[in-house]
């Protein structure tokens, strides 16, 4: 007879592929940081604040942030302060959302997108990052119990949930077409 441990629960299995999904989320944010750098020092100064002498220091700890709780989330004894880490990301981001509308700042560019196009800040991207906030506090609530090892085809699982995560930002992105509008 298999143990529990020997045996994860659905619970343990669906907080391991969310793991693995945020896991690759935040690796490609924080390389994404890198490669566009420039663009995001002034997306950290615009958006976040910080001012134009320590932005590349507000990229580089965030960067370094997204890689640490990247690398902590696939280690299963580790998941619960990946998923912490994680959550408190996604919830400072949501935060720095949610000041930047109460300022009336919508058209400001949060940095989110990994493609090149940017619309104004809405509903989309407040729900976003609570979504993710409370996948990531899902994460570690399940890893406090155990956490189940990421396996290939969750990896795998990841990278497709990845790819639509992207489309749907993009799809978000598009302007639609008023009625009447001649193409």
């Amino acid at each position: 007879m298999l143990s529990a441990g020997a045996n994860p629960g659905v619970g343990q299995l669906l907080a391991a592929q969310l793991a693995a999904f945020l896991a690759l989320l935040l690796a490609v944010a924080a390389v994404h940081k890198w490669v566009r750098w420039d663009h995001t020092r002034g997306v950290v100064h615009e958006f976040a604040g910080v001012p134009r002498a320590a932005a590349a220091w507000g990229v580089a700890g965030a960067g370094i942030a997204e890689l640490l709780a990247a690398a902590l989330l696939i280690v299963p004894a580790q998941r619960f302060h990946g998923a912490l880490l994680a959550a408190l990301i996604f919830g400072a981001y949501l935060a720095l959302m949610l000041r930047a509308i109460l300022q009336g700042r919508r058209d400001v560019d949060c940095g989110c997108s990994f493609g090149s196009t940017h619309r104004p800040l809405g509903a989309f991207d407040l729900g976003r990052n609570a979504l993710l906030a409370a996948g990531a506090s899902f994460a570690a609530a399940s890893a406090a119990h155990g956490a189940a090892p990421v396996n290939a085809s969750q990896l795998l699982a990841a990278c497709a949930l990845l790819a639509l995560y992207g489309a749907l930002d993009q799809v978000m992105a598009l302007k639609p077409m008023r009625s009447g509008a001649v193409l």
